[in-house]
């Protein structure tokens, strides 16, 4: 019996801390960069960054976004896309952030940078999808057969 998609993109997202948020600069320019993020079930992104970066600039200014996970080892990928939402105000009441937490403190030989910011200057960040697929090339069939869109 074939694996559920959803339930397989859903572990393989749980299963990883590190991401790439691609944003899209105010002049057009497309912005991509690593991030750590706790997910939820609905395969929601939570992350943080500072309020000086470009990726928080450029998200004032669009709120869309993409979002990929990936793994060599084992070829597989999610890509998400969908739109910000800025929680910072409800930082306090959100589940999300204790798991978020979590992942960034997770690495006890090498520190997420920002661990070093000033928490005044954080901003927290959900990334609500719009549209997600997932990928499992391990089975080494052709890309038809392995590309699952994911209904939200």
């Amino acid at each position: 019996m074939e694996p559920d998609p959803r339930a397989a993109a859903l572990a393989f997202l749980k299963a990883h801390k590190t991401g790439v948020l691609a944003t899209i600069a105010e002049s057009g320019a497309p912005h991509a960069r690593t991030v750590y993020f706790a997910s939820d079930d609905t395969f929601g992104i939570y992350f943080v960054t500072n309020a000086d970066t470009r990726k928080w600039a450029d998200l004032q200014k669009d709120a869309r976004a993409a979002f990929v996970v990936s793994n060599e080892s084992v070829p597989q990928t999610l890509q998400i896309e969908g739109s910000i939402e800025n929680l910072t105000g409800t930082a306090l009441i959100e589940p999300a952030l204790v798991d978020l937490a979590a992942v960034i403190l997770s690495n006890t030989h090498y520190f997420a940078p920002l661990t070093r910011f000033n928490p005044a200057d954080m901003v927290f960040l959900k990334l609500t999808p719009q549209w997600v697929r997932f990928g499992d090339f391990t089975s080494g069939k052709g890309t038809a057969t392995v590309l699952h869109e994911i209904a939200l």
